[in-house]
């Protein structure tokens, strides 16, 4: 039976995944989650650090809607259609370490993923970001991480790569795996709420969970609620505000205010990009457009947000013109391989 804290049995899922029978529908979403993830990513790079307002300014009402250069008023000018950012790498990690410690979480194996990402030209091109480094650093240096509100200290790198977390399966405790890869970098317990909430959410829609009304979408929103609630009340009061005046009952024609210019502070960052992908929840192609064109820090908003799409809808959602364009998919598709063989 699974471990995972507060799973909500998908009607007629029969409560587990039995080991050895693997349904191929979760093999699709595992690699959607993976996919779509570094898909969605690298088409946030484009806009990174532009407002809603300049981004739209630049390419029109439509907006994105394949990969692109980085714009040059942009954090990343020199981003490449197609290549995925630091997010992805950071996931990687620790995606490879879990599959090569058969689901169990090694932190000193992390570490040291980790730690090699230092020394990595395409990470350090894609976009860490000052907060992100700093905390890296300190945690190759042997140093504890800050706890001081700071955005080291709260930046949410440490959960948004937990998404890999999700794709483990009944065995794995996810929601601990989840809060202590995310105390591998950061001592601020909100950070570690945001990471296991967004992996509980994606194993959640790989076991087939559907969000198709508006109860569902309130239950799922209360759920994690309560996930959250266990490891750190403050998050969880922000994770209740997730977007509480919006219309779930029909598919958003745009984004409303409350969901633009995402920040990368854990506290608003997760919850705004969980609020993006409910309200397109119904196409993972409109709920990645938009996540990449929400403003600010698109690269990782999109990012969750395709972990979110990716693993409700499956690989098989994610545009052709896309994971034929993007950069190592080879190697993207081995760390999804190797998810699906824990099962």
């Amino acid at each position: 039976m699974a471990v995972w804290h507060n799973y909500r049995v998908p009607k007629g899922s029969g409560g587990h995944i039995r080991e050895g029978s693997l349904d191929e529908k979760v093999a699709d979403r595992i690699r959607g989650a993976i996919l779509g993830a570094a898909c969605a990513n690298s088409l946030g790079g484009s806009c990174v650090g532009l407002n809603r307002r300049d981004i739209e300014s630049s390419l029109g009402p439509v907006g994105l809607r394949d990969f692109s250069p980085g714009l040059s008023r942009s954090f990343l000018p020199d981003h490449q259609p197609g290549a995925y950012l630091a997010d992805i790498y950071l996931a990687l990690a620790l995606a490879d370490s879990l599959v090569a410690n058969q689901g169990e979480l090694k932190e000193g194996d992390l570490k040291g993923r980790l730690t090699a990402l230092l020394e990595c030209d395409r990470f350090l091109q894609g976009g860490p970001g000052a907060p992100c480094l700093a905390s890296l650093r300190r945690m190759a240096d042997g140093e504890a991480p800050v706890n001081d509100g700071s955005l080291e200290s709260t930046h949410d790198h440490g959960a948004a790569r937990a998404f890999p977390v999700g794709c483990l399966p009944d065995r794995c405790d996810l929601v601990d795996i989840a809060t202590r890869q995310a105390k591998v970098t950061q001592a601020d317990s909100r950070v570690w709420a945001a990471a296991a909430v967004l992996a509980h959410s994606v194993a959640s829609f790989i076991r087939g969970e559907r969000l198709e009304s508006e109860e569902e979408v309130r239950r799922y929103v209360q759920a994690e609620f309560a996930v959250a609630k266990k490891i750190d009340p403050r998050f969880a009061e922000w994770w209740d505000d997730v977007a509480p005046d919006l219309d779930y009952a029909h598919p958003a024609q745009g984004l409303p205010y409350s969901l633009v210019n995402v920040q990368p502070e854990v506290n608003e960052g997760v919850p705004t990009a969980v609020g993006i992908f409910l309200i397109f929840r119904h196409s993972f192609e409109e709920a990645v457009c938009a996540a990449a064109c929400a403003g600010g820090d698109t690269d990782t908003a999109a990012a969750i947000v395709g972990a979110l799409s990716g693993s409700y809808h499956g690989a098989s959602a994610i545009p052709g013109c896309w994971l034929d364009k993007i950069a190592q998919r080879d190697r993207l598709e081995a760390v999804a391989q190797g998810l699906i063989n824990l099962w």
